[in-house]
């Protein structure tokens, strides 16, 4: 691709999910890509296929603004990694580099309860929540217990309680204070769903297109932690029923929020036929969900991002559409490790070799050790793979588990999931 060659692509963060494949596309592009964080390169995976290393940890502005300058750098991007993201549209500002999210922009819909009013703005339903913001208040509101309590601005379930009684509530409260970086909580009655749907937009030069929906089973870890993903089939059994209801509400919602360019997920509780919408993430999942739309609909949301990055603009001209060949059930399958340390992974290769498997997104390594956080912290893989039907994609989740071992220290087979 000549137009790409020559361009050099600053990569914040080399351990974070989505950084290594972030680097594999740039550089087939033919982008000079340079990695930065603190970490050596043999626990930084992006770094170990970079063009270039950098030693500078992604909270050091100035020194990363001033070799952004000093090097020529023609674009800067970040993974799922929301501090890297946070950096990366900082940077941009600074050195007057194209980004496709800026800073009112991102802290506008980081925060959940700007998010919800947002919603209910364009007639989209949300949880019902209490107008709780200090723990003085807690006792002097009268709340319809079990609730929810999680930061206004947090994200990867950290902060997050399900509270019975008041008792909980104000253990819990200063929990989610600190995990929120304005100090601010909110607090909803607890749905109790084992089922939601993630649903997926992109917008490019300005114009949001669908991008399919997934069926999404969640558990908790631990008893008092979040419900995390479990397993996620796409299309989701009711795409026909949120594309009726609820399709054109989302998109003149995005439409006002003045993006160029951009990745959202959307995840809305599903019950009785009604979505309730939950959260929004200004990226693409941890899971990876770009992997399923370049499959159900041939666009690589990757490629797009990097092309905005280093021009500040996209040439795609013709719309993303259905790929109507596509007939089998895609999986996001997550496998999860408890605590320890891990010290040898049996039988990758084995699931490396079968033709289904999409991709296998790691997020823990040899050497890292883990603790029972009752989070998504604790998925060590997510397996993408491609299956005829649910009732096979359950039986290859089930191979999966029997073929994979992960031990700590102790000689302990770690691994286990939260769905088969």
């Amino acid at each position: 691709m000549p137009k790409f060659m020559g361009k050099k692509l600053l990569l914040l963060g080399g351990r974070p999910i989505g950084a290594r494949e972030i680097v594999e596309c740039a550089k087939a592009m033919g982008v000079y890509v340079i990695v930065t964080d603190y970490l050596p390169i043999e626990q930084s995976p992006a770094k170990m296929i970079a063009d270039e290393v950098w030693d500078i940890s992604t909270a050091d502005i100035e020194t990363l603004a001033d070799k952004i300058i000093e090097n020529h750098i023609n674009g800067v991007l970040a993974g799922v990694n929301e501090f890297n993201i946070k950096k990366m549209i900082v940077l941009c500002e600074k050195t007057k580099l194209p980004c496709y999210c800026n800073s009112q922009q991102w802290h506008l819909l980081q925060n959940k309860a700007y998010f919800k009013r947002l919603c209910r703005k364009n007639g989209i339903p949300v949880t019902e929540e209490y107008d709780i913001h200090s723990i003085d208040e807690v006792r002097k509101t009268a709340i319809d217990y079990p609730v929810i309590i999680k930061p206004v601005d947090g994200s990867g379930s950290c902060g997050f309680a399900i509270c019975n009684n008041e008792n909980d509530l104000m253990a819990a409260f200063p929990k989610a204070v600190k995990f929120s970086d304005t100090g601010d909580v909110l607090i909803e009655k607890y749905m109790n769903y084992k089922e939601s749907v993630i649903i997926n937009y992109t917008i490019i030069n300005g114009e949001i297109f669908y991008c399919g929906m997934s069926d999404k089973y969640s558990r908790k870890v631990s008893k008092d932690g979040s419900p995390i993903m479990a397993f996620q089939y796409y299309l989701s059994q009711e795409e026909e029923l949120y594309l009726r209801d609820l399709d054109n509400k989302a998109k003149k919602m995005l439409s006002g929020l003045g993006f160029t360019c951009g990745v959202f997920w959307i995840e809305a509780f599903n019950s009785d036929k009604k979505f309730t919408f939950n959260e929004m993430g200004v990226r693409f999942g941890g899971s990876l969900t770009y992997l399923p739309i370049k499959h159900l609909y041939g666009f690589n949301q990757l490629d797009m991002l990097v092309e905005y990055a280093l021009f500040g603009k996209n040439e795609l001209k013709t719309p993303i559409k259905r790929n109507v060949f596509f007939d089998k059930t895609y999986c996001i399958f997550p496998i999860h490790v408890m605590s320890g340390t891990i010290t040898k992974v049996e039988g990758l290769d084995k699931l490396k070799e079968c033709e289904d498997v999409v991709k296998i997104v790691p997020v823990h390594y040899v050497g890292d050790n883990i603790d029972d956080w009752g989070s998504a912290k604790q998925v060590f893989s997510y397996i993408h793979f491609i299956a005829d039907n649910r009732s096979e994609a359950d039986r290859f989740a089930k191979w999966i588990m029997n073929n994979i071992h992960i031990y700590d220290e102790k000689g302990r087979d770690i691994l286990f999931n939260l769905y088969v």
